[in-house]
């Protein structure tokens, strides 16, 4: 059973002590028993799914997984969960694009089981190490010709031959770094020979140039295993540009990426935990999901009104700014571009926010959260003596500040 947050004290009381307690109680949640057997299991399994439909056969994995995007009441609704995720989001009639919650459509995007292949030279920074190796070859070769007696006896021969040659030199290797990345195959490798020169060049395999079927399957053995052809006729130069190159290697989803799984599993243990704060104080609890999802959505390229529009869209990020701003309970209720104009202008007048990414700024963010839990707590106390919400307030401040 996962640990209940310690809260002493409601409003800013409860928020500034539990913020200087974050880091320390979530530590002691995470490691409760029923989580961290979840997602231990979920971080050992959850790269052998390949498809929706193993992921709702396996309830574990489900759970971690719709917990993440705040969806653990669908635990149940698993041919609602196998569409979304085998439909995806790329049709604009995929159900995750229908159903009008953001949440269907992150999961979607998350749990991409289209396979793809991300070879070594794709990398930025791989075509590098492959020009700097035929710089160096091309130089040699071309120092080693000037040594000729027909170009140490024709000085004039010699510098031309030595332009030209760098000139071609730096062309061939701009072609390199300009197109590397555009290959999908080997077959598109091989067609182009201005690219397989450079790379051969490189590796000092220069002699296969003209060998397109055993290049072909030397590329696709990879370097690595003594069976691999390269290896086997023995071949140095050929067995390191096989092994560079990754044309071996197999095909990925995203849930096989590195980070993915400690992503998930990262949201995971927040949810669980903003759900157990609630728990203890709903309008904390609500706070602390704010504090982690607007600075989110602030820092994303869509325009400024997209962010405001989805904020009218999320019910936790609504209900904040319509509580921080004072709005009125019919303001939902109101023409949509007006409930815009109202919300974007007021937390600019209140907030000092110009534009959504100010949320990325902690003191503006503060703000928010501030106003929403003083007005959470004035209306929580609604029932209450007048003294005592002047107190309870004067209390809160003097929190505040300390």
């Amino acid at each position: 059973m996962a640990i209940t947050p310690m809260i002493p004290g409601t409003g800013l009381v409860g928020w500034q002590v539990l913020q200087s307690t974050l880091n320390t109680q979530r530590t002691s949640f995470n490691a409760s028993a029923e989580i961290a057997r979840d997602t231990e299991y979920f971080a050992e399994k959850i790269g052998t799914i390949s498809s929706g439909a193993e992921l709702v056969d396996d309830r574990r994995l489900l759970s971690v997984a719709l917990s993440a995007f705040g969806l653990s009441d669908q635990v149940d609704s698993t041919y609602l969960i196998n569409r979304v995720l085998e439909e995806g989001t790329e049709d604009n009639t995929a159900l995750a694009n229908k159903l009008n919650d953001g949440r269907y459509v992150a999961l979607a995007n998350a749990f991409d089981f289209s396979e793809t292949i991300d070879f070594p030279f794709q990398d930025d920074g791989f075509a590098d190490d492959i020009t700097a190796a035929y710089d160096v070859k091309v130089r040699d070769d071309l120092a080693a010709l000037l040594t000729q007696p027909e170009y140490v006896n024709d000085p004039d021969a010699a510098a031309a031959l030595e332009e030209q040659t760098l000139l071609v030199l730096e062309s061939t290797k701009a072609y390199l770094e300009e197109n590397i990345g555009s290959i999908t195959s080997v077959d598109d490798f091989l067609a182009d020979t201005d690219l397989l020169k450079v790379a051969l060049g490189a590796f000092g395999a220069e002699k296969w140039i003209n060998s397109p079927k055993l290049l072909k399957q030397a590329l696709q053995d990879g370097g690595d295993g003594p069976g691999a052809l390269a290896n086997v006729l023995g071949e140095k130069g050929l067995a390191q540009m096989s092994q560079a190159f990754g044309f071996d290697t197999e095909p990925t989803t995203a849930l096989q990426a590195g980070n993915f799984a400690n992503d998930i599993i990262d949201n995971h243990q927040w949810q669980l935990f903003e759900e157990a704060v609630s728990g203890v104080d709903a309008a904390i609890g609500t706070a602390l999901s704010f504090q982690r999802a607007a600075p989110g959505l602030a820092g994303l390229s869509s325009s400024d009104n997209t962010k405001w529009f989805n904020v009218l869209g999320d019910t936790m990020m609504r209900s904040v700014f319509e509580t921080a701003l004072g709005l009125p309970d019919g303001f939902s209720q109101i023409d949509l571009d007006k409930q815009l104009e109202t919300l974007t202008d007021k937390a600019q007048s209140r907030f000092g926010i110009s534009e959504f990414a100010d949320l990325e700024d902690p003191a503006i963010l503060n703000k928010v959260i501030h106003s929403y839990l003083l007005q959470s707590q004035v209306a929580q106390s609604s029932g209450t003596g007048s003294n005592q919400i002047a107190l309870t307030l004067l209390s809160s401040i003097n929190i505040q500040r300390a």
